[in-house]
């Protein structure tokens, strides 16, 4: 059974969206750097997911998903400053 299979329901939920959720969500911070903003497209995505494709029961995912998601974001921010204070003390030298 290979990890990513998509035919396979716990290994969609618990291995390859949080994966997905966190790779978009640092990618994302890292271009728009506005956590809001990517943690409502998370929210939303995943809140229409929840009632287009999958059932009600996947409400709990959703948030699940979005925490995922502000790791991710948070994650990124410190990317984010450390760059600048790298860049920073670079131009003082």
């Amino acid at each position: 059974m290979h990890i990513l299979d998509i035919k396979d329901p716990f290994g969609l939920i618990l291995i390859t969206l949080p994966i997905l959720t966190f790779i978009i969500s640092l990618i994302g911070q890292l271009f728009i750097k506005k956590k809001i903003i990517i943690l409502s497209i998370v929210f939303i995505l995943y809140l229409a997911a929840t009632f287009i494709i999958f059932n009600s029961s996947f409400l709990i995912w959703c948030f699940i998903y979005t925490g995922i998601s502000a790791i991710g974001t948070l994650i990124a921010d410190l990317i984010i400053k450390c760059k600048k204070k790298l860049i920073n003390v670079s131009r003082k030298l």
